[in-house]
Parts: structure tokens; C-alpha cells; sequence
């Protein structure tokens, strides 16, 4: 039922575990596989368990996992997100009642705020100003990024409104001043399961520290931490035994999604950063991976004749799925003719996976344009895209340009050529 990796952890009677899981490799399953070990043995108590996801799927999956296999209901079983939101509803004297500030309104707050400023920012796309948790707009424009902070947080105080953000930080202040409230959500719980912990940050961090529950295990993929525009870190996950001495450390290294073939170009990018733990990935499947490569002249021009050309693997596979790194992107494949259901940003993908990945590396990428070197989150998010293909990968990149060398080239360079080079073909592939 496990392999001899999944069983060390899961019979381990260590307080602080961490689980390096490569992707593929059964992380959830593995997590469910405590649980329904303690059980057994009555080693747990299901209401003092707090478990952790990253997103609302992710907690509705778990669920759903968790009574599949007959398990104790009474896990408390949410984002950390709802964690806080929760626990200051619930204890705080004050928030007996939040309201939150929706996407929606949000945006409509910013363009008022950011208006007034129209012509210094000189029509730059808010997608660009805020991507890498605001660091053009905090860097290019530090009046405008003040007076932005100061207007929302105005806003949101005459509302009485609040992000989530702003809950983890309240948490955070509260615990660290010791106020009361904080006394019995730190006697609440006995053991903490966190999962995708590599997708949290320092804030979220310090809180885990503070509530100082007995037994903590958390489980993610530095490899797979791609959403440092929200502020994320890998940092608590590269560091993890150093704020818990007497961590035990195992590494899931056992793919079943993809074939050999695919795990070895997926980690092309990831063998070039620095910050990272190695790791060895093996294929539990045998078989020949199916990998081509399709050049553009131009990125956008030419899509009419590449969805043409692709369309033979949408008709033989219905598991055939484009990624791309932007939304302008995926909006460009399809005005293209590419269907909404066939296309998906590579951060929506997170967690899926898919029988044939077709990679879109033409466009899109490093939206920032800060410096030539590629930031090692972009490899990382190249290697999530990468890794949700099974069984077939088709990368699509451009000519490179004789006067400017452009991200995607350098991204696109990594990898060997099986088309014929500058024509739109895909008569060439490799069996790897």
C-alpha cells in the first residue's frame, strides 16, 4: 500500500517532521496515511488537529479524502487564511463580526487611488505594477506606492473592512504582545499537519512558532514555491529545521505521474537555481516519454498556425492541456481559436496533471523585465508546468532574436531542439 519512503513517514514518532515530497509522489495520500495511523492506534485526537492547505480546493479535497477513507470528522481542516479569520471570530472580543474587502471592490479602490497618478505611471498595466508582491510600483514609484497604502488602509478603516492579509497580521501582533485571547488558541491544538508549506511565508511562520504546538508536520516541494507574488517564501521551508531543532527529515523521490522522460526535463530549469534542496526523482512507470519542440517566428502571429498544427494532439489525447505564464497570454491562444477548457495559466495547474502538456515558453514570461538574470522562481514555475505532463510534452518558443535576448529565449535555450530551427514544424520529435 506505501512505499518503504510514505511508510518511514507515516510510522514516525518524531514531533517535528518534514516531508520533501517531489511531485507525483503522493504527498496527500501520505498525509491521509498518518491520520488513519494514529487512529489505529489512538495516537491522535482528531478535535485538537489542525491541518493546513493552501487553497479552498485543496481543503475541500482533503475532506473529501479524509471521510473516503472513514475517518474522524472533527479535524479542523482549513487554509491558514481561514485558520486566522476563525480563530479571531471565534476569541476575539472585537471581531464578533468581520467583513471582508472583496477582489471586486478592491480593484475598483485601486484604479480610484492609482487615477490621480495616471500620468506618471504613463499606462503601465496593474498587472505589471503589482506582480512580485508590488515591486515595480514600491521600487519606480515609492510616492505613489505610499500614497496607495495609505488611501486603502484608509478605506478599509472607514468600512471597517479587512483582507486576509490583515487577519494574519492582527494574529501575529496579538500573539506576540501575549494578549488574552491569544491564551486559549494556543492550548487549542496538539498537533499540525501544513501542507504545500513551501507557498507560506515568514508571518505565517512566526505565528507556527508562537502557538507552539507539541507535534508539527509539514509537507511541500521547494521546487514547486511559485507564488512569491503573494508574498511567499520559500525560505521557512528551506530553513525548516532551524526554527524547529530535532526535525526529522524524509524526502518522498518516487513520481507516479510522469514517465522517466518527463522528470528529466522538468528538472533542466530546477538544476540551475541555487536556493533549493537536491533531491533524486525516480519513475514508478515505465515506458518511452513522447517529447517535441515547436519554434515560432512570432509569438503572436504565428498562433493561428500553431493551434493548427496542434490540434492532432487535442483529437488523440483529451488529457492534452496548454500552459502558459499569463493570463494575456492564454487570452492571445484564444483569440487563436484555442477553447477556454484546453488552456490554463501554469499557476491554475498547480496540482493537476495531464496526459500531453503543451508549454507555451514564446511569450509571457518574467512580466517584471527586471535584469537579464532569470529570477530562479520563473525556473521553478517552469518546472511546475513541465511536471503535470504524464506521458507527452510539446515546448513552444521563438526565434531568438539577433539584437536582444529575451527571457523566454533563455528559458527556451535550456532545453534540445527537435523541430527544424525558425519553421513552424513538428514533423521531428524524440522518444526519450
Amino acid at each position: 500500500m506505501w512505499n518503504e519512503e510514505q511508510r518511514k513517514v507515516i510510522e514516525s514518532n518524531s514531533n517535528y517532521k518534514q516531508v520533501i515530497a517531489a511531485a507525483g509522489s503522493g504527498k496527500t495520500a501520505t498525509m491521509i496515511g498518518i491520520l488513519q495511523h494514529k487512529e489505529e492506534r489512538k495516537t491522535i485526537s482528531p478535535e485538537r488537529t489542525l491541518i493546513v492547505t493552501f487553497t479552498k480546493k485543496a481543503t475541500e479535497e482533503f475532506k473529501t479524502r479524509v471521510e473516503a477513507k472513514h475517518l474522524s470528522e472533527h479535524y479542523h481542516i482549513s487554509t491558514f487564511h481561514s485558520f486566522c479569520y476563525q480563530s479571531l471570530f471565534e476569541l476575539h472580543p472585537e471581531f464578533h463580526k468581520i467583513s471582508l474587502l472583496s477582489e471586486t471592490e478592491k480593484e475598483q479602490q485601486t484604479k480610484r487611488i492609482l487615477y490621480k497618478h495616471r500620468m506618471r505611471l504613463g499606462g503601465i498595466p496593474f498587472a505589471i505594477l503589482f506582480s512580485s508582491n508590488y515591486s515595480i510600483l514600491r521600487k519606480e514609484f515609492p510616492d505613489v506606492f505610499e500614497d496607495f497604502l495609505f488611501e486603502m488602509e484608509t478605506y478599509k478603516r472607514k468600512n471597517n473592512l479587512f483582507e486576509f492579509e490583515d487577519l494574519i497580521r492582527i494574529v501575529k501582533q496579538s500573539l506576540e504582545t501575549g494578549e488574552r485571547w491569544t491564551f486559549p488558541l494556543k492550548q487549542r491544538f496538539d498537533s499540525l499537519i501544513i501542507d504545500e508549506f513551501q507557498d507560506t511565508n515568514l508571518c505565517q511562520m512566526k505565528i507556527i512558532q508562537m502557538l507552539q504546538i507539541p507535534q508539527i508536520t509539514v509537507v511541500g516541494d521547494d521546487w514547486q514555491a511559485i507564488y512569491g507574488f503573494r508574498g511567499a517564501t520559500p525560505e521557512p521551508f528551506l530553513n525548516f529545521s532551524r526554527f524547529f531543532p530535532k526535525t526529522e527529515i524524509f524526502q518522498l523521490t518516487t513520481n507516479y505521474r510522469s514517465l522517466k522522460g518527463i522528470i528529466e526535463l522538468s528538472s533542466i530549469p530546477i538544476r540551475k537555481n541555487k536556493n533549493k534542496i537536491e533531491k533524486k526523482v525516480f519513475s514508478h512507470r515505465e515506458g518511452n516519454t513522447f517529447y517535441r519542440t515547436l519554434t515560432l517566428k512570432h509569438p503572436k502571429r504565428d498562433l493561428k498556425s500553431a493551434v493548427y498544427e496542434l490540434k492532432t494532439y487535442f483529437e488523440s489525447d483529451r488529457e492534452t492541456m496548454i500552459l502558459v505564464r499569463s493570463n494575456f497570454r492564454k487570452r492571445e491562444w484564444m483569440d487563436a481559436g484555442i477553447r477556454s477548457e484546453q488552456i490554463m495559466t501554469i499557476h491554475a495547474s498547480k496540482g493537476l496533471e495531464f496526459g500531453t502538456v503543451i508549454l507555451d515558453l514564446s511569450s509571457g514570461w518574467n512580466l517584471t523585465g527586471e535584469g537579464k538574470e532569470i529570477p530562479e522562481e520563473e525556473r521553478r514555475i517552469l518546472y511546475v508546468g513541465i511536471s503535470r505532463a504524464k506521458d507527452k510534452l510539446i515546448l513552444i518558443g521563438r526565434e531568438t532574436s539577433k539584437f536582444k535576448e529575451r527571457p523566454e529565449d533563455k528559458l527556451f535555450s535550456y532545453f534540445p531542439k527537435t523541430d527544424s530551427w525558425g519553421k513552424l514544424t513538428l514533423r521531428s520529435y524524440r522518444f526519450w
